[in-house]
């Protein structure tokens, strides 16, 4: 989903722009991907870095659980293996991060032509995690299991997570490279440069869920 507003402040001939768009990304899990990640998959937050947050890029992050409709580990694989996220002919999912990118600009006609004075992105980002009622009476050995998978499922959620701030990131960064001979040139160069950003991020997604 995407929407789109303008509007024009008579203060200094400034203009802006503002531009949201909407995206959800789905990972995709089977048992037998589950069992092999368990000793593998490190937990959310280490080995890494967090993203370097450049000044101008606000970032707002949570993480929610949804209800496995399960009481045994064996119930709670069968229901994750067949689960589809987003509804109906979706694809399989188990994890979710959906973002919203809101980009804003100003810029302002000089004698060398126009040019940006300031810019700014937005982005809330929220993973969505599986939560297994069952764990407190489950085995030691199933909670071991469960802890695997679902760090499993953290982990790959939290890199379309940091993709997102980084192409925000890179976007804030061209916004304020732009320059034109004229205000309509450069507004027209600033929703090519987003335009670009929203593909160029979709692709990077895709080809995390398809490695």
């Amino acid at each position: 989903m995407t929407s789109c507003a303008f509007w024009v402040s008579n203060e200094r001939s400034l203009c802006a722009a503002l531009r949201a768009y909407v995206r959800v990304m789905r990972t995709t899990w089977i048992s037998p991907v589950f069992l092999c990640l368990l000793a593998t998959a490190p937990v959310a937050g280490q080995g890494r870095a967090e993203p370097n947050l450049r000044p101008g890029l606000q970032i707002v992050a949570q993480e929610e659980r949804y209800v496995v409709e399960a009481e045994t580990f064996q119930q709670m694989i069968a229901v994750l293996n067949g689960m589809r996220l987003e509804g109906e002919r979706a694809r399989l999912s188990q994890g979710l991060t959906v973002y919203k990118v809101v980009p804003r600009w100003k810029y302002q006609l000089g004698s060398g032509g126009c040019a940006m004075i300031s810019a700014e992105v937005e982005v809330e980002i929220t993973v969505k995690l599986p939560l297994w009622p069952g764990f407190a009476n489950a085995s030691d050995e199933y909670r071991l299991r469960w802890q695997g998978i679902l760090r499993s499922i953290r982990e790959h959620e939290y890199e379309h997570r940091d993709l997102t701030i980084e192409s925000a990131g890179e976007l804030l960064q061209n916004l304020f490279a732009l320059r034109a001979r004229t205000c309509r040139a450069l507004n027209g160069a600033a929703e090519a440069a987003l335009a670009l950003a929203e593909e160029a991020l979709l692709s990077r997604h895709a080809e995390l869920d398809g490695s």
